[in-house]
């Protein structure tokens, strides 16, 4: 199986025929070359025990393709302990199962529940089954972050200057001095150029608790189960 080299997006393919020389072989060969061509990076695994270590081991994994009939267990045992794995660590990543039509009516409710779409591998040609995982991924990704790293992350790629508190102004105060670059060097500069005051508008307002600020306040309040959950600038 080839493993396509990419920087982004990274999916998990699960199916115990990846390392054999058939016509299912061929056929999983092919759709990992289009994916790489999609920029997608493809992970391989042949069991259930490889594939649980490699979802509580790679937390950046973005969408499972499943086979089945993994382990060709009539029970389906192995295909559930993925996918059971994967939900108990992550509730929203996009879950492909690979599968015959005519099983499709026999598989349980519970899983159809946990699957995003079936993939039918003869049916369809390649470039079309990963243009649909693609836009799973993205829909994933779009959804992924908590309202105020999300408007942060995408005002930082504005890449304004920093006329505000604080006086680092972005991190470039501290380029002036062999010190200060070592000191910008260890931290990154995007911890730098995140790092900043209230004022700016597209993050939204602690005084009114609107824009970003306020929505990742009531995300705060229900990851913590609370009433009301509120931001405060420190120090002032």
């Amino acid at each position: 199986m080839i493993i396509s080299k990419t920087k982004g997006k990274r999916i998990l393919l699960v199916h115990d025929l990846c390392d054999h020389n058939t016509m299912d072989e061929s056929a999983l060969d092919k759709l990992s070359n289009v994916l790489g061509e999609h920029e997608i990076e493809v992970l391989t695994a042949t069991t259930a025990f490889d594939a649980e270590m490699m979802i509580v081991a790679d937390p950046m994994i973005q969408a499972i393709l499943l086979d089945w009939d993994l382990a060709e267990d009539n029970t389906h045992q192995a295909a559930k302990d993925v996918l059971n794995k994967l939900r108990s660590r992550a509730e929203n990543v996009p879950v492909f199962l690979f599968a015959d039509r005519a099983d499709v009516a026999d598989i349980p409710l519970e899983v159809l529940k946990e699957t995003s779409d079936f993939i039918w591998l003869y049916e369809d040609t390649a470039n079309f089954i990963a243009g649909r995982i693609e836009a799973a991924i993205d829909t994933y990704l779009k959804n992924l972050l908590p309202p105020m790293f999300k408007a942060l992350a995408k005002f930082s790629q504005v890449h304004e200057y920093s006329w505000h508190t604080p006086g680092h102004t972005g991190g470039t105060a501290f380029m002036k001095a062999p010190a200060g670059r070592a000191y910008f060097d260890f931290f990154g500069e995007n911890l730098f150029r995140s790092d900043l005051s209230i004022s700016v508008g597209e993050l939204g307002s602690l005084l009114d608790h609107s824009g970003p600020i306020g929505a990742s306040e009531k995300y705060a309040a229900k990851v913590f189960g609370a009433h009301r959950t509120y931001h405060v600038t420190n120090g002032s």
